[in-house]
């Protein structure tokens, strides 16, 4: 426990004041609207019981930040947010690492209450060193959050699977519902509610009772996420947009499933028998506990049909609803495999946590290393004027750059107009403007090229100033850019052919004034090129 404490909580602060991971800002720009007034989410990309906890946490801070108000502002607390994000992410990470760890830690006392302690938490050591889950513990997401409720929900319908109360049966069900209001993909995990009813040891309980838990889980579903019913119109609306996500992207269905059954089998990480061991366990479990193998298979079964079924089913976190019928099954095995003698107990443990601890190992070290965004944003305010006009990429894939005051007020007024929640943060950065700063304009991309949804990536960049740059360089040199930085994490024309006059303009038109290229071990982040235009 205490080398999974260390792999989660080391380097919570990579990157920062930067963002270099896409998804964290989305959720962590929710979680300050809430400070507006409402908790009406502007997107319904996720669910809300995420971006509403960490809104309490940011309540929290700033009562002390602030002085409860006598010293500071919320006008203040934005500008900070808009500025120096630094500490809004470190609270959001922290919570993730902390829920991770405790989901582990709710895995190693279901294997422990399982067996009334006869075998060692196998399952838990895989999970405590699984890189991915090393991975989302360092990021201001819900995935974590959703494990341990997920989690949770596994080890209560464990408890109800085996003849328990049907008290178990209702935890269960309140905790998948409080999973599938922090990430949707918690929803295929919801099966293990009727199937602890299907299937419980001792004679099935009265249909009545899971009815109630369903209601029961529905219930908490909506409370934590409650304007997808109050706003259900716009829900529909956002995730018909999602949808129209899969038709940008080519789809082969074969590897697609090929694609997700490798997840399931390198879910401790690539190279652990993880995976292995948890197709000898489902063996051990059909001959031995064959209600129980089937409880605990089916959802992982489910999962896979649903995933291999969808464009986007490739990512790994996804998987997180069945990690902990995963890390079970695959306790079964080794335990069947360690026996009764410790020092073949001994054995399995590092057989099986060895692989998982040495990759999270490195990716934690990588954390660590210096980053090519940094070292262009500390170029760029050496040699680049201020107020100079620049054209960026992607946020996450470029060198941070500060708007200037001009900007700020200019966004505030035209995003005010337009009905968009961000006009208050830019007014507050117009406000508390620490001076400086560049007229920043974005490389305007198509949904297909950031494989987003189409009318979220439109309202996103109508929040800022995004260009145009199809037609080459003379959109660019129209708002009179003297300088632009390009990112190898960010268009590339060898994908995206409707860019390709502006990058050949680009390398006829411009100097490459300074790379900073990464180095395997040594430095990290995209590979970027200063440019600076010719007149």
């Amino acid at each position: 426990m205490a080398l999974a404490a260390g792999l989660r909580f080391a380097a919570l602060g990579y990157g920062l004041p930067h963002t270099y991971n896409a998804d964290e800002p989305h959720l962590v720009n929710m979680a300050v609207s809430f400070g507006s007034g409402s908790l009406r989410p502007y997107s319904f990309k996720y669910p809300t019981l995420w971006p509403t906890v960490l809104a309490g946490f940011y309540g929290l801070w700033f009562t002390l930040w602030s002085v409860f108000g006598l010293r500071k502002g919320p006008i203040d607390f934005a500008a900070l947010y808009g500025f120096v994000p630094t500490g809004f992410y470190l609270i959001a990470r922290f919570a993730s690492a902390l829920s991770s760890l405790a989901a582990v830690i709710v895995v190693a006392r279901a294997e422990r209450v399982d067996r009334n302690g006869a075998r060692w938490p196998y399952g838990a050591l895989i999970l405590a060193f699984a890189p991915v889950l090393v991975d989302l513990a360092h990021a201001a997401k819900p995935d974590s959050l959703m494990l341990l409720l997920i989690a949770g929900a596994w080890s209560c319908a464990l408890r109800f699977q085996s003849g328990g109360a049907h008290g178990w049966l209702y935890a269960s069900a309140a905790l998948v519902g409080a999973a599938c209001s922090t990430q949707y993909t918690a929803a295929p995990a919801a099966l293990i509610v009727p199937l602890a009813w299907l299937l419980r040891d001792g004679g099935r309980a009265p249909l009545s009772g899971l009815v109630q838990a369903v209601l029961f889980a529905a219930a908490v579903f909506f409370a934590g996420s409650p304007f997808v019913a109050l706003d259900f119109r716009r829900f529909v609306a956002d995730w018909t947009d999602y949808a129209d996500l899969g038709r940008l992207r080519p789809y082969d269905a074969a590897a697609m499933a090929k694609s997700v059954a490798h997840n399931l089998w390198a879910y401790g990480g690539e190279g652990s028998p993880a995976g292995a061991a948890a197709i000898l366990g489902l063996g051990v479990l059909l001959w031995r506990r064959t209600r129980r193998a089937l409880f605990l298979a089916v959802p992982i079964g489910a999962y896979f049909a649903v995933l291999a079924a969808s464009p986007d089913g490739g990512w790994q976190r996804y998987l997180l609803g069945v990690f902990p019928a995963l890390a079970l099954l695959s306790s079964e095995g080794l335990a069947f495999l360690g026996g009764e003698n410790r020092w073949r107990r001994g054995a399995v443990a590092v057989l099986i946590g060895a692989p998982g601890l040495f990759l999270s190992g490195h990716l934690v070290a990588d954390l660590t290393l210096p980053d090519t965004r940094a070292q262009a944003e500390t170029w760029m305010k050496a040699n680049v004027p201020a107020g100079e006009t620049i054209l960026l990429d992607q946020a996450h894939a470029s060198p941070r750059a500060i708007p200037s005051k001009e900007q700020c007020a200019d966004l505030a007024i035209r995003t005010a107009a337009a009905g968009s929640p961000r006009s208050r943060l830019w007014r507050a950065m117009a406000e508390r403007h620490p001076g400086g700063g560049w007229r920043i304009y974005r490389i305007q991309r198509s949904a297909g090229d950031l494989l987003s949804a189409p009318r979220h990536v439109a309202a996103s960049q109508a929040d800022s100033d995004f260009l145009d740059v199809r037609p080459g360089l003379d959109p660019v040199r129209a708002v009179r850019a003297n300088w632009v930085v390009t990112s190898s994490a960010g268009a590339d024309p060898r994908h995206v052919r409707e860019l390709a006059t502006f990058f050949s303009e680009l390398a006829a038109g411009a100097d490459l004034i300074q790379e900073f290229p990464p180095e395997p071990g040594k430095i990290m982040g995209p590979w970027l090129r200063v440019w600076r235009l010719r007149r």
